[in-house]
């Protein structure tokens, strides 16, 4: 195995008028764009496509990222229906991101399959282009009012009940949060997510009627131990001005008098919604959270919430593994299709047939064996990122037409015979597991980037040659989950955190541990900086809890008991200079944000409050020689903190239309500035000086939880000399917007596999780790 590349040519991605991404060197594949002719109409790049036989003519069917799908006549090159998108969110009205598209025989009818962003998957009749329904997932099989009926979970969330026997919908539940028994029936928990005030009901899953609506709570207070919440008496009901419930049991509260009750409690917030049926409480719902069936009813179902991953996207029917499919909007019916492995092909497209069911028959969540992605099930591909057993591209020279690239399940990269199918030399790996985390330092005077795998392993590489720098770094047992570097007696070291519960820190000029791990942390760390204290390095962490922890990984261990935070959750960190003392800045799910002196593991002053909901990104920065704390909530506004006072600085900037999910801080000609990345799918820059945003929304980008990255600045940015850019990672594109300009600055580049982590690197370039991969892009004049 090597980890040199020679490079790939410039003219990888097409070229714009000022300037372009191309390839320094990659340790992987490639995209390899050749083509015999272009069907043009799609305004986006195209991701994703399939061919088919309709009415005996040759058909290619493309998904891109202007989130259509179309279906093109190879022959002639034009279009046979009009271009299709997925379903519309109801809140946004966007429509879902085609992430790949496949093509079957369904019936002796040619059909297209197109994942989509949201999570589903649609069947579309490529003879008439006209909708033929969407694969569900499989909740269970019982029975209900002496019927067996599948229960089955949608892309939307709609919760469907049919009857196994004549394939009948007998009722649907739209935004299903939950199921239980109530009182000897099934019942269903939704939520009217449209609703300004997220309307909760529940309903008879057996009858669909409804049993009770929520009930808005006005307060709720801790008092004697008990959490209790108030709520107005209903209309005709006598009583004092408010009735109280008691959370833990659902019954109404026992309590002298529930003004003096509410007095002399606690307040606690989050509790904005209880559900009362037949005098009790059966659910509660929290702010900007997913509503929950409460106490026993909870315990009775895993925990009460159809969590989406935990539906089963396949089944077992008398032995065989199938899928589900409700009928498009209206048709009221569900089909079962065998998905056999080894079932045949025809034209190369999978033979998918539908086959009847009894209620003799059950229908039954599959063994591990049969439990394979139903994407790859269906397609014959890997997910929707592109991995598995397809070509990504064409070789080069004489060669380029008789081979192929490969990806295979492992994460390697083969060069196939295509005539044979058998590899042609040895398989070109770097990582054989995603890429989790990237780093930047300096080493040796050379600029080098670290990279964190799922294969558990660490690897170095040098960014001024096209190869690794030395062996893997390997030690931890499970997937190095994050990565950063610091510089300890004078030599550049990276600390990482792994799934194996240890951190790990790593001497980069020698490839060696600097000292035994750190092990038994509580959790996968979620969040990892470091910051000097009195001259040692200590490397603090967050997890899945409200804790810090600060390790001396030069002492040994542990040197404090963690730091425990108000938070709930602690969701964010950063660090920062506060009186010439290094302190640590934290943000949460309680709405807060923490500051906290890492030597006395004490907090500084009081939470800094005034978010609406939670706190999801923090970063720092300096403002008027001031250190100052900038934050991303759900509440979609970026707050800044004078972490001095711990007072906010001016009103809440706003221009964000959904939750806040990343923010980081740069300088623009200059001036301090923040960078806000949201889930409405846009990028916004703030002035800092001026509390004002620079330029309107940078739109583009599907995915909110994708890498971001801040590139450029004094060296020269990917915008131009001096002038930073930001870059954000979705599916397998990369974007970046000049930050003074608000241009975008150069191509979109495309890569074979998703993007999982960017990081900076000096003179404006680009570190990207894609699927197992990584690449060092750099920006060029065209």
């Amino acid at each position: 195995m090597s980890e040199t590349s020679a490079g790939a040519p410039d003219d990888v991605n097409a070229p714009l008028p000022d300037q372009r991404w191309t390839v320094q060197w990659a340790d992987g594949p490639v995209p390899d764009h050749r083509r015999l002719r272009s069907l043009g109409g799609h305004t986006g790049p195209v991701r994703s496509a399939a061919t088919a036989i309709v009415d005996g003519r040759p058909v290619v069917v493309s998904g891109s990222r202007d989130n259509t799908v179309r279906v093109w006549d190879l022959a002639t090159g034009e279009e046979l229906h009009d271009p299709v998108t997925g379903r519309a969110d109801p809140v946004s009205s966007m429509t879902a991101e085609v992430l790949s598209v496949a093509t079957a025989q369904a019936d002796g009818r040619p059909v297209a399959l197109t994942l989509h962003g949201d999570g589903s998957v649609l069947v579309r009749d490529l003879a008439t282009g006209r909708a033929a329904g969407e694969f569900v997932r499989l909740v269970e099989s019982t029975v209900l009012d002496g019927r067996r009926v599948l229960l089955t979970l949608g892309a939307d969330g709609t919760l469907g009940a049919w009857d196994l026997l004549t394939g009948g919908r007998v009722g649907a539940f739209p935004s299903a949060a939950g199921l239980a028994v109530l009182e000897g029936r099934r019942v269903v928990l939704t939520i009217d997510d449209i609703d300004v005030d997220r309307t909760v009901r529940v309903w008879d899953l057996g009858t669909g009627e409804q049993l009770a609506r929520s009930l808005t709570v006005e307060r709720t207070v801790t008092l004697d131990g008990r959490v209790l919440a108030a709520t107005a008496v209903g209309p005709g009901e006598a009583g004092e001005e408010r009735r109280l419930w008691d959370l833990a049991t659902g019954e109404p509260a026992v309590t002298p008098s529930a003004a003096a009750a509410l007095s002399d409690g606690t307040e606690v917030p989050g509790v904005s919604t209880v559900t009362v049926v037949h005098g009790r409480v059966v659910a509660v719902g929290s702010d900007a959270e997913e509503p929950r069936f409460l106490g026993p009813l909870a315990l009775a179902r895993q925990n009460g919430a159809l969590v989406r991953h935990r539906a089963r996207e396949t089944a077992l029917l008398d032995g065989r593994t199938v899928a589900l499919t409700a009928g498009a909007a209206g048709d009221g019916t569900l089909r079962i299709w065998d998905l056999t492995e080894d079932g045949p092909r025809v034209n190369g497209m999978r033979v998918m047939r539908s086959i009847g069911a009894s209620e003799t028959v059950p229908v039954f969540p599959p063994g591990p064996e049969q439990a394979a992605d139903l994407w790859r099930r269906v397609s014959g591909r890997g997910s929707g990122n592109g991995h598995g057993n397809g070509p990504v591209g064409g070789g080069s020279g004489s060669r380029g037409d008789r081979t192929a690239l490969t990806v295979e399940q492992d994460g390697t990269v083969i060069v196939r015979d295509r005539a044979t199918g058998k590899p042609v030399g040895p398989p070109l790996t770097g990582h054989t597991g995603k890429v989790q985390d990237v780093a930047t330092t300096v080493l040796d005077g050379r600029p080098v980037a670290v990279t964190a795998g799922a294969d558990h392993t660490v690897r170095t590489w040098d960014l001024t040659h096209v190869h690794g720098d030395g062996p893997p770094r390997a030690g931890h047992t499970g997937t190095v989950c994050a990565i950063t570097t610091a510089v300890l007696d004078g030599s550049p070291v990276a600390v990482t955190a792994g799934a194996d519960r240890a951190v790990r820190v790593w001497d980069l000029a020698t490839g060696q541990q600097v000292t035994a791990p750190v092990t038994e942390l509580e959790g996968e760390v979620t969040a990892m900086v470091t910051t000097v204290v009195d001259g040692r390095l200590l490397v603090v962490t967050a997890g899945s809890g409200d804790a810090l922890h600060l390790l001396d990984p030069v002492g040994g261990g542990q040197p404090h008991e963690p730091v425990t935070t108000p938070h709930g959750r602690v969701l964010a960190l950063a660090t920062a200079t506060l009186a010439d003392r290094p302190v640590l800045v934290t943000a949460g799910a309680d709405r807060t944000v923490g500051v906290w002196d890492p030597a006395t593991r004490r907090a500084v002053c009081e939470p800094l409050t005034g978010h609406a909901s939670r706190v999801t990104a923090v970063a720092t920065a300096e403002l008027e020689g001031r250190p100052v704390a900038v934050t991303g909530s759900w509440d979609k506004t970026v707050r800044v903190w004078d972490l001095g006072t711990g007072r906010q600085i001016g009103e809440p900037l706003t221009g964000h239309s959904d939750w806040v999910t990343s923010v980081a801080t740069v300088l623009v000609d200059g001036r301090p500035a923040a960078v806000s990345r949201s889930r409405d799918k846009t990028v916004c820059l703030w002035d800092l000086a001026a509390m004002r945003q620079i330029g309107g929304a940078r739109t583009g980008h599907a995915d909110p939880n994708g890498p971001m990255a801040v590139i450029g600045g004094a060296d020269g940015g990917a915008g131009g000399a001096g002038r930073p850019a930001v870059a954000v990672g979705h599916g397998q594109t990369v974007r970046c917007w000049d930050l003074v300009t608000g241009n975008e600055a150069g191509n979109e580049y495309v890569l074979p596999l998703a993007v999982g982590a960017l990081g900076a690197a000096p003179g404006g370039r680009l570190v990207v780790g894609f699927g197992p991969e990584v690449a060092l892009l750099r920006p060029v004049a065209g």
